[in-house]
């Protein structure tokens, strides 16, 4: 069980580091859609070492202590699930119970397209260097700003905004090619 003080304290960590862990695992990432797990198990680990000593984490610099480790211990598991794998992977549900558990009021055509033109932009960027996809990763899910992607990448502004504006165009050619 937590004590509200350490659910506060986790809060006001939380706050204050999100930002910069999110982009140091970013910018530490060889694949993008690792980014999630990634910073979801860095704040986990925090959490814990709170509910065991309340005082033991007094600065930013532990907890992007804590995200470099969980990259190296994330890519470290995936290329070893990837060698051997001990469980083969089968529907838990049949057809009948997904039906039955999806909603009647949802427009599902339409939830259809939406994510359908989301899986064909990522497919779209994971052709593309690994910058590009950081790029639209910090811009886009991050809501950082062109400075701050400069900055926190180590490339000027102007490339920055080339890799954006250019793969956009591109993006936009694709998208409405396909209708």
């Amino acid at each position: 069980m937590i004590d509200q003080e350490t659910l506060k304290v986790f809060d006001e960590l939380y706050n204050d580091t999100y930002q910069n862990t999110l982009k140091y695992v970013i910018c530490n990432c060889s694949n993008i859609e690792d980014v999630k797990d990634i910073v979801q198990n860095v704040y986990l680990d925090v959490l814990k070492k709170l509910k065991e000593d309340n005082s033991s984490i007094k600065n930013k610099s532990y907890i992007i202590g804590i995200a470099r480790n969980k990259v190296k211990d994330y890519y470290r598991f995936h290329y070893k699930t990837k060698l051997i794998s001990l469980f083969s992977r089968k529907d838990e549900f049949s057809d009948v119970d997904l039906l039955d558990s999806i909603p009647s009021d949802i427009d599902i055509g339409s939830d259809f397209i939406k994510k359908e033109d989301l899986r064909k932009v990522w497919d779209f960027l994971r052709k593309k260097k690994v910058i590009i996809c950081k790029i639209f990763y910090l811009y886009y899910y991050s809501n950082s700003s062109i400075k701050e992607i400069s900055r926190t990448l180590g490339i000027s502004e102007s490339n920055v905004k080339n890799y954006l504006y250019r793969t956009l165009k591109e993006l936009n050619v694709l998208m409405n090619n396909r209708g």
